[in-house]
C-alpha cells in the first residue's frame, strides 16, 4: 500500500524531496538558546576586546612607522600631497585589514561557539527527554546519544540506574503475582484480586 507524501512528512515540515536526509537549520542547533547565546556571547567579547587591542597596538605601531617612512619620502624630494596621500591609503588599508579580520574572527567564533554548546546542549536535552520518559512511569531505554557527544558518561549512569529499576520492577512484579495466587488460594474477594492483577499489569506496562 503506497504512503501518502504528505502524511510521511514531519510535523510542522515537508516531506523532503528525493527520499534524502532531513537538512539541519540553525534552529536544530540552539537547542537552548538562551545558554548557548549567552557563551558564544561571552566568547565573542572576550575575542573582540583582545583581538580589538591588540590591532589598536598594531595601528599604533604601523602608524610610526608610516611617519618615518613619510619623512624618507620627504628626504627624497617627494611632494607632500604625494606624501599624504600615500600615508593616508597605507594607514586605511591597514585599518581595514584589520577590522576586517575582527570581523571575521568574531563570526567565526560565533558560529564555532554554537556547534560546540551543541554539542553540550544536545545530549543535556536528550537526556532530560530519557528522564520525562522515566517520570511517565515507562522503565524502559528510549533512545542513545550520539556517538560523538558529550555527557556520555551520565548516559551509562542512566543506562545502569534503567536496568537496575527494570529488574527491581520484575522482581516484585514476580512477589506481586505470587500474593495473588496466595489471595486466590485464601479465597479473597475478586474486587481485591482484581485490583492487584491491575496493579501487576500496570507494572508490567512499565517494563515494556
Amino acid at each position: 500500500m503506497a504512503v501518502d507524501a504528505q502524511s510521511a512528512a514531519p510535523p510542522g515540515g515537508r516531506a523532503q524531496q528525493g527520499g534524502g536526509p532531513p537538512k539541519r537549520r540553525l534552529r536544530n542547533y540552539l537547542l537552548d538558546p538562551g545558554f548557548q547565546l549567552k557563551y558564544t556571547g561571552y566568547v565573542v567579547i572576550v575575542t573582540v576586546l583582545v583581538a580589538g587591542t591588540l590591532g589598536y597596538l598594531a595601528y599604533q605601531q604601523s602608524h610610526a612607522q608610516t611617519e618615518m617612512l613619510s619623512i624618507g619620502w620627504a628626504m627624497q624630494g617627494e611632494t607632500e600631497a604625494f606624501i599624504e596621500q600615500q600615508a593616508a591609503e597605507y594607514d586605511r588599508n591597514l585599518l581595514t585589514a584589520i577590522v576586517g579580520g575582527v570581523l571575521v574572527l568574531t563570526l567565526a567564533l560565533a558560529i564555532v561557539g554554537i556547534f560546540i554548546t551543541h554539542r553540550v546542549v544536545g545530549p543535556a536535552y536528550k537526556m532530560k527527554l530519557l528522564f520525562q520518559h522515566v517520570a511517565d512511569g515507562h522503565l524502559s531505554l528510549k533512545g542513545r546519544l550520539r556517538k560523538g557527544d558529550e555527557l556520555q558518561d551520565v548516559f551509562l549512569v542512566y543506562e545502569k540506574m534503567i536496568e537496575t529499576l527494570r529488574e527491581r520492577q520484575r522482581e516484585e512484579i514476580g512477589l506481586l503475582e505470587s500474593g495473588i495466587e496466595r489471595a486466590r488460594a485464601a479465597g479473597a474477594s475478586e474486587d481485591a484480586v482484581r485490583e492487584l492483577v491491575a496493579l501487576k499489569e500496570r507494572m508490567q506496562r512499565a517494563l515494556d
